[in-house]
């Protein structure tokens, strides 16, 4: 199964006082799950770590390793590059329509382009 991972999700899995912490662990280490993200969650989940670390919540160093190994090519996230143009224009459509946040409108479509078409049985 393919799961999209949004950077507050990711963002659990590295602090240990997130409710959640224990899923998002259990997610990236499920061999089952085929987990990917927006090239943007590196950003967004490293300004999260940082900003938990200095507020001691953390070592910096070791949580933005930790991402890093998660998001490289051997990891378990396989990091997504959608249509630049594309993403944009549906999320604006979104936060328009729905006034959700911006990063959550890129996401949810992004998310929408990585799914796998499902061939008729």
């Amino acid at each position: 199964m393919i799961v999209y991972l949004d950077s507050s999700v990711l963002a659990r899995a590295y602090l240990a006082d997130e409710d959640g912490h224990g899923d998002a662990v259990a997610m990236l280490a499920d061999p089952d799950l085929g987990l990917i993200t927006g090239t943007w969650s590196r950003i967004e989940v490293s300004s999260t770590l940082v900003r938990a670390a200095r507020a001691g919540r953390g070592d910096e160093r070791g949580l933005l390793t930790l991402l890093d190994a998660d998001l490289a090519t051997e990891g378990p996230v396989t990091v997504i590059a959608a249509d630049r143009e594309a993403v944009e224009t549906q999320a604006l459509q979104l936060v328009s329509e729905h006034a959700i946040c911006a990063m959550d409108a890129c996401s949810s479509v992004s998310a929408q382009y990585s799914r796998s078409p499902v061939e008729p049985d």
